[in-house]
């Protein structure tokens, strides 16, 4: 009898894997129903495409829900791509739950779900101009939820791309304008700062940062600079 039951346990595994590869294999074309059904003003059947698709990613990366996915369990080097749309449509069921009084804790889940998937991500930028643009032109409900995901994503990120260029992530000066950044994110114009230096800063690195004069630039000039910056100024700001 109990070989039966091994047997048949065996069995419902296998089916049940085969229908997950099925199932993985169709995420794509799930979550483009969800945006063609989000573009058209059905919401309800976004949102249900869209959970359709997340659960696909929790169950094949064996989590219990949607919400315990985080980017360590991607491959950034192969994933990012799907990392950026799972972030995306958090964001978006986000905006779907936001509109009903009743789901005000699954937004804020969902804002938590994009930060997750946002922050220190080769697309943060995108994401955080994304949000900040999407505060400034639409209604909601709860709009400090989502202006607290928006700042979140810098609060949280480590990323800190002129200083890393020059110094590594893991040098002490690096850590050191990472404490300097916190501390302007106490002040509205601190956080503006961040912001835009975040913006601009990327971009000079993504276009510049394999070209061999700005590497010499930055050995003449910037690591001196931000040495003494470092060394000299910071210690009186954050003492």
């Amino acid at each position: 009898m109990a070989i039966v039951k091994t047997g048949k346990k065996a069995r419902d595994e296998r089916e049940k894997m085969l229908v997950l590869k099925m199932k993985f294999e169709n995420r794509i074309t799930i979550a483009k129903f969800g945006k063609t059904a989000l573009d058209s003003g059905d919401y309800g059947s976004a949102l249900k495409k869209f959970l359709e698709y997340l659960n696909v990613i929790a169950e094949s990366k064996r989590c219990n829900d949607i919400y315990a996915l985080r980017p360590t369990h991607f491959d950034p080097r192969k994933d990012i791509t799907e990392m950026l749309m799972i972030s995306h449509l958090f964001f978006e069921m986000a905006r779907i739950y936001d509109a009903i009084p009743q789901f005000q804790g699954e937004t804020k889940s969902c804002l938590e779900q994009f930060v997750n998937f946002s922050a220190n991500q080769p697309y943060q930028v995108i994401n955080s101009e994304m949000a900040r643009r999407k505060l400034k032109k639409l209604q909601f409900r709860d709009p400090d939820s989502f202006r607290h995901a928006y700042l979140q994503i810098f609060v949280q990120s480590k990323k800190c791309y002129i200083v890393t260029f020059c110094y590594g992530d893991t040098h002490v000066i690096t850590h050191q304008c990472r404490e300097f950044k916190t501390w302007l994110w106490q002040y509205r114009f601190g956080q503006e700062l961040v912001r835009l230096y975040y913006i601009h800063s990327s971009q000079i690195i993504e276009r510049y940062g394999q070209n061999t004069s700005v590497h010499w630039f930055s050995r003449i000039f910037l690591r001196p600079c931000l040495l003494m910056f470092a060394k000299v100024i910071l210690p009186f700001i954050l003492k």
